[in-house]
């Protein structure tokens, strides 16, 4: 089939906080942004090791931001082979729909980030499914078996799901981004109209603290235990190498938005991922003389930032806030691997509670101390500039494949070939 998609579509959904529902994507436009990723890990470090120097990895969660950041880096980089588990809807060819006729973003970076890595000579494969269900974990197993050589230096945790299937029951379990106790005001922005008085403008909504039932679910999908699943069942495999090492990334959030996150039900998840994370060093430390790490991401925009309340206000603000000293999820990974942990050469850079702060330039306070200036002195009503607006819609839409350079996106292209690509 033969078709074009000129151009972003998304709402704002004023019931849910002027969250952003992206309407499509571009294949095209998602393989290209992806490749961009591999020359800039190429560029950024032009000496990097031969194949499968840097050992075998798998990433769950690795066709999204830091996920897919990380494995570029690790096999552009450091030369490792890579593994990434990840439940991105694959193409499917005789659907009448066009969207699920390309399948989605995350199928499509990882699609041309593999093709990228085995011309540098790695294995670079991809297994699809939910990380709770167990026959993903047997899978992967599988994988790591027959193609990799039957052991694993590292795993880099990057899962950011918003639900995940509980083997016990066959069912969905359905995480809340809600604040825990009482309710939260949240400051956001509106879209703008046709007409050019019709601006963005500040809006507030009120968030409802979340249930023990949401809390529960919350700490089930996004929390620690899944990740001592995997790992119980990677040592009982045996395939966990002397010197392994467990990377488990995630985001604290910051004073503006403690509420929804840190003190928030996210925050129980998170708190109880770094928790595990620690239990997990001593393990790995007395069976494999390895470590584990908790990653402390900076905030940067993600398919899943449109769609957290209050996130896409902060984003436009910061990015103007932090200027150069920003970081996308490859700058970010770049600058881990390269500086904070350092693979094989020393020990990892971490806080005195022992987390590994890739949000320090986030969290200075400088920029947190103009952040809440910016807070305080806009009001609901006020229009937001139009700049700093269309500045982070730009971004949002580059990750759903817009706005990459070099793509005509009024050309048509053959959906059967762009997936098989």
């Amino acid at each position: 089939m033969q078709i074009a998609i000129p151009r972003f579509q998304f709402r704002f959904v004023p019931a849910m906080g002027n969250v952003i529902h992206p309407g499509n994507f571009h294949p095209v436009g998602s393989q290209v942004g992806a490749e961009a990723l591999v020359d800039r890990t190429l560029a950024a470090m032009p000496e990097r090791r031969a194949a499968g120097a840097g050992g075998n990895w798998l990433l769950v969660g690795g066709s999204g931001g830091f996920g897919s950041a990380a494995r570029v880096v690790l096999g552009a980089g450091l030369g490792a082979h890579t593994l990434n588990a990840s439940f991105d809807a694959p193409p499917q060819p005789d659907s009448s729909n066009k969207l699920r006729k390309i399948g989605s973003p995350g199928h499509h970076r990882s699609v041309a980030i593999e093709r990228r890595l085995r011309a540098l000579g790695l294995v670079a494969r991809s297994i699809h499914g939910d990380a709770f269900d167990p026959e993903v974990r047997a899978r992967a197993i599988s994988e790591l078996r027959e193609h990799f050589g039957g052991k694993l230096h590292g795993l880099v945790w990057a899962l950011a799901a918003p639900r995940a299937l509980d083997p016990r029951t066959g069912k969905t379990v359905q995480s809340a981004l809600k604040p825990l106790g009482r309710p939260a005001q949240i400051r956001t922005f509106s879209g703008r109209g046709d007409g050019p008085e019709d601006l963005p403008r500040i809006a507030e909504f009120s968030l409802p603290p979340g249930t023990p039932e949401e809390a529960v679910a919350t700490q089930y999908v996004m929390g620690g235990r899944i990740v001592e699943i995997w790992m119980e069942a990677l040592l009982a495999a045996d395939l966990i190498s002397e010197g392994f090492t467990l990377i488990t990334i995630s985001y604290r959030g910051n004073p503006l938005n403690a509420a929804v996150y840190r003190d928030g039900l996210i925050g129980l998840a998170k708190a109880d991922l770094e928790f595990t994370t620690r239990a997990l060093h001593e393990q790995l430390k007395a069976r494999v003389g390895g470590r584990a790490v908790a990653a402390m991401g900076p905030a940067v925009v993600t398919e899943a930032s449109g769609g957290i309340p209050g996130v896409p206000f902060y984003m436009a603000q910061v990015l103007d806030v932090m200027g150069p000293r920003f970081e996308d999820p490859l700058a970010s990974m770049l600058r881990m691997f390269g500086t904070k942990l350092p693979l094989g050469t020393g020990e990892p850079e971490l806080d005195e509670h022992g987390l590994l702060r890739m949000d320090d330039r986030e969290l200075a306070p400088d920029v947190q101390d103009e952040m809440r200036r910016r807070f305080e002195r806009l009001q609901v009503g006020d229009a937001l500039d139009l700049g700093l607006y269309q500045r982070f819609m730009d971004e949002y839409a580059q990750t759903r494949g817009f706005g990459q350079p070099g793509v005509d996106y009024d050309a048509e292209f053959d959906t059967d070939a762009v997936c098989r690509a």
